[in-house]
């Protein structure tokens, strides 16, 4: 049984999927439901920071206004980005309380993999319910896996949601397989 379910919640289409499968996991168990999401530059459409090079302080160009608006520009869309993140957190744990289950958010910077896991641990969940993309093979190997990673060190149970697009990426590659002669 299940009393804290710790859900991460990222920017992708299929956060809807994930969260509703830990909110009927967590009425099923009377579990407080604690909603977690990372923020970092590896989501994607994260904020990019300023593609001029530096050294040291400085911006390896002529004009140093231009090394501050980029700069300033960069911390303007990492602001509107926390904001849609806790927002999104928000709109979840409202459901979540609607239905009768109590929530929990919290926003944290760091690499999405350990974060989760050094978060499960310091606060006590009995379970990770997350989602994955569905890399494979190489594509895995160089992005890297969340999911994987977090299977593999969690200090509790993980339940990966399989998603809609994870499914319909798979059937396609399985009907390209099946028609490759």
């Amino acid at each position: 049984m299940f009393s804290k379910i710790l859900t991460a919640i990222d920017r992708s289409p299929a956060n809807k999927e994930v969260f509703q499968e830990a909110l009927s996991l967590a009425k099923a168990n009377k579990a407080r439901l604690i909603l977690l999401h990372v923020l970092s530059g590896e989501e994607e459409n994260s904020p990019i920071m300023s593609l001029y090079p530096t050294v040291g302080d400085h911006y390896m160009h002529l004009d140093p206004k231009i090394g501050r608006m980029a700069n300033e520009l960069y911390h303007r869309q990492w602001k509107a980005f926390e904001t849609e993140g806790l927002d999104i957190l928000r709109s979840f744990a409202d459901e979540a309380i609607a239905a009768g289950v109590k929530t929990e958010f919290s926003q944290i910077t760091g690499h999405p993999s350990s974060t989760i896991c050094e978060f499960a641990q310091s606060c006590h969940a009995d379970a990770i319910v997350m989602g994955r993309r569905g890399y494979a093979g190489l594509k895995e190997m160089f992005l890297g896996s969340v999911s994987n990673y977090v299977v593999h060190h969690a200090p509790c149970s993980v339940l990966l949601v399989r998603t809609t697009n994870e499914k319909n990426q798979q059937s396609s590659s399985e009907s390209l397989e099946s028609t490759t002669y």
